[in-house]
């Protein structure tokens, strides 16, 4: 109390709310083990996992308060009121992530926790205000998410959610956002996760990485390894060695310090994951599991399990739990097998083993994918370190303990500089071409303005940025931007057409048009022609972001249209005055075992140093 009293004569806001979120994970780590015994008892973690996510925790809480101490957000304002949404299999870590990140930004919050584990929120929400954090700055709000849940969306006075759970339900709540306009949100759905192993791979490594990433809490991780892609020279090699791990996985209740993997959250889960099993075993798929020990009578236990598939396009959903599909493949057929896992549309974690960097770089080389790891397991992503989320439709960005997503609780986000960054070329085109004349498309105060609007991108994009985050030797994580692809441009004026072509360049992007416009198009430099595309008149697709502008009822009309289409939810921006850049731009994060192919070469050079 004396602390926080003195943090009231800071005049700067952001200060008190730094002190009060490093107060909360004090707090954290000073009842980690009461934490940790209610996350056994109600959310059946291990006690291992439960030690896990209490440090997740307690590192939402001082990463977001470093972001406000180093004044990332200087000038802004909040948004308003936050819903926070979150899951029951981290009910702490994500729970407490979504509420700091808000708090973080000047939001007040209601949070709203699954129905599996009130009791772990109930104890969050208390320690946040016993570290100063106002009561009607932060309320919790347990019920069904059919209800409560859906209520919370639907109020008009909620100015931004966040979300992480199925993309079927992130669907339905952008489409009811998307009818009050421009109120973000920020959803992790999930996904059909992959790990390809060549024939290069150490098999004693893979096993080790493969359990971790299939079964470490169940299997019940969005990031968790749900397909395993074996090369044909080492998939018998590699599921004989699997096969003996399985032995030796310990399943029981989750109080017992011996126990490896615990239960799945509740009955429900437990009857649709034994009768997926049952359904691909009279399939006649081979299934590789062990029978569950007697300690397990009592209980919703699910014994991992393996599934070997005759395709990687033979697993159309998320399986939430216990259970790896294993494919194999030929070298010569890796491409098609990386064009099948991007045809899923998921796009959150991918695991590679491999100790060819041609084949690491080739694989990288196709994208789509949030958080990508390199000859280790595809768990554990630290916050500051892993910056994590996924992309298509595993979510929208930006990554939970990243360097952007404070920027989208907040209105008028300060400028940013990161490593890397520059304006495409192509920009520079466009604005010659404006000094020139634009061709007469435009009169000579659009010119003007449009010159304005093109400086604007200018110092706004975050085209080409690269960071080097920090992480334990022997490992290199690196986070980049990338650009979405085709974005879609509506407009009803040609000079916000070519504003919207100003903010797709700087972005590193193409933008489709409607066919009518093909008459300023004629106009432009050939070097730009290459960067714009026809749409057809009859539909939408094919298009990774869009950008509207005209009068407030047509663009009410095309934001509706667009919310309404199936796939990855993907953003829709209105200029005010500009573009918000970097929502053109997608996150994804590499993290490479450099230990892992022989060692890291630095470790010679330390005894000089």
């Amino acid at each position: 109390a004396g602390a926080l009293a003195l943090a009231l004569l800071d005049p700067t806001p952001a200060a008190l709310r730094a002190l009060c979120l490093e107060r909360a994970a004090q707090a954290l780590e000073a009842r980690s083990h009461a934490l940790v015994a209610l996350l056994v008892r109600e959310a059946g973690k291990t006690f291992a996992a439960g030690l896990g996510e209490v440090r997740e925790a307690v590192d939402f809480c001082r990463y977001y308060a470093a972001r406000l101490r180093a004044g990332d957000l200087i000038g802004s304002a909040p948004l308003g009121p936050v819903v926070a949404i979150s899951p029951w299999n981290f009910p702490l870590a994500i729970f407490c992530g979504q509420i700091v990140a808000a708090l973080a930004a000047g939001n007040p919050v209601i949070a709203k926790p699954a129905e599996q584990t009130p009791l772990i929120a109930d104890q969050a929400v208390a320690l946040l205000h016993e570290a100063g954090i106002p009561r009607g700055v932060l309320q919790c709000l347990p019920g069904p998410g059919a209800t409560v849940g859906a209520a919370l969306v639907a109020d008009a006075r909620v100015a931004a959610v966040m979300f992480t759970g199925s993309t079927e339900v992130a669907t339905a709540i952008h489409r009811v956002l998307a009818d009050r306009g421009d109120v973000p949100l920020i959803a992790e759905t999930g996904g059909l996760n992959a790990m390809i192993v060549d024939s290069t791979a150490l098999p004693e490594q893979v096993v080790t990485d493969v359990i971790a990433s299939a079964f470490d809490s169940a299997g019940q991780r969005c990031s968790a390894l749900r397909l395993l892609c074996l090369q044909d020279e080492i998939a018998t090699r590699v599921l004989e060695l699997l096969d003996g791990a399985l032995g030796e996985l310990r399943i029981g209740p989750p109080e017992n310090f011996a126990t490896d993997i615990g239960p799945v959250i509740d009955a429900a889960a437990h009857l649709q994951l034994d009768a997926y099993v049952d359904a691909l075993r009279a399939d006649g798929h081979c299934v590789m599991t062990r029978s569950l020990p007697d300690v397990c009578t009592d209980g919703h236990f699910v014994m991992p399990t393996v599934i070997e598939l005759r395709t990687p396009t033979e697993l159309q959903r998320e399986v939430f739990g216990p259970v790896l599909h294993v494919v194999r493949f030929a070298l010569h057929d890796l491409d098609a097998l990386l064009d099948a896992l991007g045809r899923s549309g998921y796009g959150l974690t991918r695991g590679i083993q491999s100790r060819v960097d041609s084949t690491v770089e080739r694989i990288l080389g196709h994208g789509g994918v949030g958080n990508v790891y390199v000859n280790r397991n595809m768990i554990g992503a630290v916050v500051g370190v892993q910056a994590f989320g996924g992309e298509g439709l595993s979510g929208t960005g930006p990554k939970a303990g990243g360097p952007l997503l404070l920027r989208r609780l907040v209105r008028r986000a300060p400028g940013l500089s990161l490593p890397g960054q520059c304006a495409p070329a192509d920009l520079d085109t466009l604005d010659a071409w404006l000094t020139a004349g634009a061709g007469g498309v435009v009169d000579d105060a659009a010119r003007a303005r449009l010159r304005v609007r093109v400086a604007a991108c200018r110092a706004a994009t975050l085209w080409g940025a690269v960071l080097d985050l920090p992480g334990p030797t022997g490992e290199r994580n690196t986070w980049r931007v990338h650009p979405r692809g085709m974005v879609l441009g509506l407009a009803e004026a040609v000079e916000d057409a070519v504003h919207q072509l100003a903010a797709a360049l700087a972005t590193g992007n193409r933008l489709a048009v409607p066919a009518a416009a093909a008459g300023w198009l004629s106009a432009l430099p050939e070097a730009l022609r290459g960067c714009v595309a026809l749409r057809p008149s009859d539909g939408f697709e094919p298009w990774q972001a869009a950008l509207l502008a005209g009068a407030e009822g047509r663009v009410a009309a095309w934001r509706r249209q667009l919310a309404a289409q199936p796939g990855p939810l993907r953003p829709i921006l209105v200029a005010d005055p500009d573009y918000v850049l970097e929502r053109l731009l997608v996150e994804r994060c590499v993290t490479v075992n450099t230990a892992a192919t022989g060692g890291n070469a630095g470790l010679m050079g330390l005894g000089e140093s």
